[in-house]
């Protein structure tokens, strides 16, 4: 916060600066607080959305954890959540790889060529694997395993992976269809994995690294993974840290992706891949059960907020003190044991309390044992112990002493040679000992002096440098392959595309693209027009939020941030069931206009944390010489303000224009006309047309990912520079 304190007594020389708040507050208190206080009162209830509501109590709640459905879309978010973890790894060896590079033109080649790949909607990459790589009958996977003749070791893997005898068959498989490929479907798609902030939060990390460090490294021959393990890792902590609050947010909250690629709310077949988020999509607006779907938002918020509780706690586990430490850990493990040795205990009792049940219950104790055998309905004694012993294994090696481990590992080894002259004093065998140390290092100097050695040595770094720029090429290849599959179809006819779908073939079709323009053109206009006033109201809110909350330390503005950062920790989809009744009271359904309001009031959270601290920084001699001036707030912000605040507000502005333009979850419920969807739901409704003509259909998305895409190309500088500069600050 601000370091001026005012008090209520000086608030009448300041009271002006309260109107830069206010429409933040309003807009999160109506469109965020409010559903979210609505929800709480409504998940008490037999709710319809509509004429019916009849308070149930808990009911909700525990038909709720009876549940098997919702367990089971738990656990598919606790294993997608680690595959959600291993994915992190490629951004962050494509920025180290991009980071080494000596050339600057050569970085920013890289740079230039990855932007393209890596900001295509995603929704566009799940739809162009949907149809060309995961299809049955025309995808590459299943033309590439027949190429390559692998279905013997995939049909011995089988067992591993659960994929039954999908392998051992003659037909091809069906990865979108099949109830034990659709895992692994949605677990593969979009390889290699790159993601776009990802890769330009770690690459303006390791920008920020002094040459220096490096300088030193290559004085003391480090080698290229001692390099990245003691100074790159170690620096690049914190963007690894915010990535992975993010990944494990993202897993629990997001139902897009399972959605776009299964094409429905179901979860794929058999509801294999369904996950909290599409459960309680699908119990609200196909079941009507919106009281229930509460709950379950409810539930959600509370996984959310608790495990980004446990990041900050963990993020700060280097100020507790070692007493506090060690009980933290006793805690863990305790309660890993209790959790473990419950598990099976639960599985048993589940498995054989039915016909126990039935019995006690013709006994006294009615009511508890009634209330206990609830806990074997659906199937819920399958999916509980799972749970259990999972978490309990989180739990044991959250308690391991992570830090003395490591510590031990890279103790440096003692020599006798190293160990100097006050060994050397003690006995003979010191001297020694001293010298088989420097004999040693002796013979070390001339080993690296000696042509071979010399050779050896260039040849090796000759040999990294060739395989980082593979690396690179090789996820550019991948990454860039939905594109090109994007462009060569569009050219093609039907006939065409079943022919040859990989190659570009005459005669070209331009006609595709002035088909795709007639039809999304309304839709790209409406996505166009949604995005930008978006983006200006929520930078014009967030910033003025941002100068109250950094000049001043005004009055209730400790009571207002903490209602901010609450909100940070807060998943919106757990509101999407009362915003949108909400929505309907207002009359803003089926508008263009609940689009907008509401993606400005949710990215006004992320962008006044980002702008504060910006804000903060800003020398307060400019302040005071401007207040000398008579100036007032207003022209202080936008004289001062305003003119420095350029990269950041960039930076915040690209990333919420991204996110308008890509979501599709809140317009899929919301809007209804035709006329007025965005491009991205227009793009899965003629996904789901069951006669496609392959090349119009790219086309149009094609000229659907056009315009982010040369956004992101004329404002990557901007950019970067706003990365870069919140990485120094922070």
């Amino acid at each position: 916060m601000a370091d001026q304190k005012i008090t209520w007594r000086q608030l009448n020389h300041h009271w002006e600066i309260y109107l830069f708040v206010l429409p933040t507050l309003l807009a999160i208190g109506l469109f965020i607080y409010y559903p979210a206080a609505s929800g709480i009162f409504h998940s008490f209830f037999r709710w319809n959305g509509a004429d019916i509501s009849e308070p149930v109590g808990m009911d909700n709640y525990k038909d709720l954890l009876f549940s098997s459905e919702f367990w089971k879309s738990f656990r598919n978010a606790f294993l997608f959540g680690i595959w959600n973890v291993i994915k992190m790894i490629p951004p962050l060896f494509v920025a180290v790889a991009i980071h080494r590079c000596k050339s600057e033109k050569l970085q920013f080649l890289y740079r230039a060529m990855f932007v393209v790949p890596m900001v295509i909607p995603p929704l566009i990459v799940a739809l162009i694997w949907r149809c060309f790589i995961l299809d049955a009958t025309t995808g590459f996977l299943n033309t590439l395993i027949n190429m390559t003749h692998i279905k013997p070791l995939l049909n011995a893997l089988a067992p591993l992976f659960g994929w039954g005898d999908v392998f051992a068959r003659a037909e091809p498989a069906a990865w979108l269809g099949d109830t034990n490929l659709i895992f692994t479907s949605i677990v593969i798609w979009g390889f290699p994995w790159i993601n776009s902030l990802a890769v330009l939060t770690h690459l303006a990390k390791l920008q920020s690294i002094p040459k220096d460090v490096y300088e030193a490294g290559d004085i003391d021959g480090v080698s290229w993974w001692t390099k990245f393990t003691r100074i790159e890792l170690p620096l690049i902590t914190g963007s690894i840290y915010i990535m992975l609050v993010f990944v494990i947010i993202g897993t629990i909250t997001d139902a897009g992706m399972v959605l776009a690629l299964t094409g429905g709310f179901e979860g794929g077949p058999g509801g294999r891949v369904d996950v909290p988020a599409l459960f309680m999509l699908r119990k609200a607006f196909m079941e009507q059960k919106m009281g229930y779907a509460c709950a379950v938002g409810i539930i959600l918020m509370v996984i959310v907020m608790s495990l980004q509780k446990a990041t900050v706690i963990i993020q700060e586990w280097g100020s507790h003190p070692p007493e506090r430490r060690r009980a933290i850990r006793r805690r863990l493990l305790s309660l890993a044991v209790v959790l473990n040795l419950l598990a099976p205990l639960m599985q048993v009792w589940g498995e054989s309390t039915a016909p126990f049940a039935r019995t006690v219950l013709e006994a006294p104790g009615r009511v508890l044992m009634a209330w206990l055998h609830g806990w074997t309905r659906d199937g819920y004694a399958l999916y509980f112990p799972q749970i259990l012993r999972n978490v309990s294994w989180i739990l044991a090696l959250a308690a391991l002493p992570f830090g003395k481990l490591l510590a031990k590992f890279r103790a440096p080894r003692r020599t006798l040679g190293n160990e100097g002259p006050a060994i050397a004093d003690n006995s003979s065998t010191a001297l020694s000992g001293v010298s088989l140390g420097d004999r040693r290092l002796a013979r070390s100097l001339a080993r690296k002096q000696h042509p071979a050695y010399r050779a050896a040595a260039r040849a090796s770094s000759a040999l990294l440098v060739a395989a980082r720029h593979g690396y690179v090429w090789f996820v550019l290849a991948f990454a860039l392959l939905p594109l090109y599959l994007m462009v060569i179809v569009s050219f093609k006819t039907n006939k065409q595309f079943y022919r040859s779908p990989a190659t570009l073939t005459a005669p070209f079709h331009p006609e595709n693209w002035s088909t795709a323009w007639d039809l999304i053109t309304p839709t790209l206009a409406n996505s166009v027009f949604l995005s930008v006033s978006s983006t200006v109201i929520m930078l014009t809110f967030a910033l003025m939020a941002a100068y109250f909350f950094a000049r001043l330390r005004m009055p209730l503005s400790s009571l207002f941030w903490n209602a901010i950062l609450v909100l940070m920790m807060l998943p919106m989809i757990a509101n999407l069931v009362p915003l949108f009744r909400l929505l309907r009271d207002m009359n803003l359904l089926n508008t263009l206009s609940a689009l907008i309001i509401v993606g400005a009031a949710q990215g006004q959270v992320f962008a006044v944390f980002m702008l504060r601290s910006f804000i903060a920084d800003i020398p307060k001699d400019l302040y005071e010489a401007a207040e000398i001036d008579g100036a007032s707030h207003f022209r202080q912000l936008w004289m001062i303000v305003l003119p420095l605040s350029g990269p950041i507000l960039g930076t915040v502005g690209v990333m919420h224009f991204m996110t308008a333009w890509n979501d599709f979850v809140l317009p899929l419920i919301v809007m209804r006309d035709h006329a007025r969807l965005p491009v991205m739901v227009q793009l899965i409704r003629i996904a789901g047309e069951y006669i496609k003509l392959w090349g119009p259909l790219m086309a149009g998305y094609a000229l659907a990912a056009l315009p982010i895409i040369v956004l992101f190309i004329a404002s990557m500088r901007l950019f970067v520079r706003g990365m870069t500069e919140g990485a120094v600050k922070g």
